[in-house]
């Protein structure tokens, strides 16, 4: 297990990286830049990362473990955001408060290139299906929609797009849209009992709880 000071050094090399990757893009950036940036040789960078790919993957978790960690906390205060349409909500307005996942979100490929896909995409997509299948057992989505993770899926994407005349994005008015949506294509019309949302507010927090233990361990892999 890392060091704390191992840690606060791998944390000052991903913000370095970070910077980095919003301002050149991902195939610009070089583990070289990297390290000047953060104050530390390029071996040491290796300390932590074997590679390039390795790296910008830690850097994206742990974008992720904030995003999941604000989810969870919310989640444990209100149970009703376990509602599709709430959680969406939600979930959207933090993603675009987080300039590398909206970026990762909108397929902006300046900025992630072909960021490296990880032992770890195997975890997620068995967290998507296990959260649709929490969401469905409870009654909080509808089980007749043809193809309902990928529409979904495809449906909350398009919200993050920009504007094709240039506007510029209204957050809490997009969020509100895709709420809307959310609620009327996806969620039964009859309001959710409250004992359903406790319960499946309860298994998303354990869900999400586990797949943050997941990115912490991956983003931290040496002690160095």
């Amino acid at each position: 297990m890392p060091s704390r000071r191992s840690e606060g050094r791998a944390d000052r090399i991903l913000d370095a990286a970070g910077d980095l990757l919003m301002r050149l893009g991902y195939r610009k950036v070089t583990v070289d830049d990297i390290a000047r940036a953060s104050g530390v040789g390029k071996g040491t960078v290796y300390l932590h990362w074997r590679t390039k790919e390795e790296l910008f993957e830690a850097l994206l978790r742990r974008e992720y473990v904030e995003l999941i960690s604000e989810l969870l906390e919310r989640l444990a205060a209100d149970p009703g955001l376990a509602q599709p349409h709430r959680f969406s909500r939600m979930s959207f307005v933090a993603t675009c408060r987080r300039p590398l996942l909206l970026a990762v979100s909108t397929g902006d490929r300046e900025i992630i290139g072909a960021m490296a896909k990880g032992p770890l995409h195997a975890q997620d997509t068995v967290a998507a299906d296990q959260y649709f299948d929490c969401l469905l057992r409870h009654g909080l989505l509808r089980d007749d929609v043809p193809g309902l993770a990928e529409t979904l899926h495809h449906t909350s994407y398009g919200f993050f797009l920009p504007d094709p005349s240039g506007a510029p994005t209204d957050v809490e008015a997009r969020a509100d849209g895709l709420a809307h949506v959310v609620r009327h294509a996806f969620e039964p019309p009859r309001k959710p009992r409250q004992s359903a949302l406790v319960a499946a507010a309860a298994e998303l927090r354990a869900l999400f709880g586990a797949l943050l233990d997941a990115y912490q361990k991956a983003i931290y892999p040496d002690g160095g």
